[in-house]
């Protein structure tokens, strides 16, 4: 909103992603000194998209979610969990020993081609 020849916004945003903890610190850091870094910032990317300048522009913008490594670990282990209960409830448990933590290391050992 614009006021006395001002403008004054108002920003949140989770906390679930690297980049929006990053831009978070660094807010947080700046005190009182945002609205330099935030126009300069916003003058950058203006400069490299100026389509957005025009009023017809339409402005989509699509955040990319990255899940950290514990997140999806436990995710992996949880999901392994329920399916080894469901089997042994079920009755259909083959009798086959299986080294459940061993296996779901292994796995998990190569979790970055799920990233």
């Amino acid at each position: 909103m614009r006021k006395n020849g001002k403008y004054r916004f108002s920003l949140q945003f989770p906390a679930e992603t690297e980049e929006q903890i990053q831009a978070g610190e660094l807010l947080e850091r700046l005190g009182n000194r945002k609205s330099a870094v935030v126009v300069a910032a916003l003058g950058e990317y203006l400069a490299a998209h100026p389509a957005l300048l025009s009023p017809e522009c339409r402005v989509e913008i699509k955040a990319v979610q990255s899940l950290s490594q514990n997140f999806l670990e436990e995710m992996v282990r949880n999901v392994l969990k329920e399916q080894l209960e469901a089997v042994h409830e079920d009755g259909s448990d083959t009798g086959d020993d299986v080294d459940f933590n061993g296996n779901i290391t292994e796995m998990l050992d190569n979790i970055e081609a799920f990233q």
